[in-house]
């Protein structure tokens, strides 16, 4: 996946989490996981694990009507902006850093106004590694996607049923095709 595909998964986002439209901010990291899986692109895995995450912040009440979360909100935004010009410039060290700044944000208004122990980005990391494990990635592979420890995205799809399913495997040439389509190189 290029730069403008990221850059659009950026935009989306960036509009989607100024409007504090949960639903959006869910759906857009679920299509960049999964673009992020089929291309294995750590950059959009990042920005699926970012969409999450500000999807669970505006969803929690404690949260968004804390005293802070104005300044929160404002400081991230500014911070996926600065991203998106870095993408524009084609300047990749430089977007890794903003979207650092974004991640770093997300962690520290977790950890001051959020009501659980575990970092939500953590268990982001776990749940999108199992969401593209689930996809046909290793645990290995899923698991380097997104940063996610092993061990925790291992214990994490002992108690879901992703092991269990019985899934419906396609042919080399249908996967291919598959990814093909995914990434825009072949029309449906």
């Amino acid at each position: 996946m290029g730069e403008k595909e990221l850059f659009s998964f950026l935009k989306k986002v960036t509009l989607a989490f100024e409007k504090q439209d949960i639903f959006g901010l869910k759906e857009i990291a679920n299509q960049a996981i999964e673009n992020a899986s089929l291309t294995n692109n750590k950059r959009l895995a990042s920005l699926a694990l970012i969409a999450y995450c500000l999807h669970k912040m505006c969803s929690k009440q404690h949260i968004v009507r804390d005293g802070r979360w104005p300044e929160i909100k404002h400081d991230i935004l500014f911070d996926l902006k600065k991203s998106a010009k870095s993408l524009e410039a084609i300047d990749l060290d430089d977007f890794d850093h903003w979207i650092g700044e974004v991640i770093g944000s997300v962690k520290q208004a977790d950890k001051e106004i959020g009501n659980y122990v575990q970092n939500l980005f953590e268990k982001a990391k776990v749940k999108y590694a199992s969401t593209a494990y689930g996809m046909g990635l290793s645990l290995g592979q899923a698991a380097a996607l997104t940063g996610a420890d092993k061990k925790d995205l291992l214990r994490y799809i002992g108690v879901t049923r992703i092991a269990d399913r019985d899934t419906v495997t396609y042919g080399i040439g249908k996967r291919l095709r598959n990814l093909k389509r995914k990434i825009g190189v072949e029309k449906k």
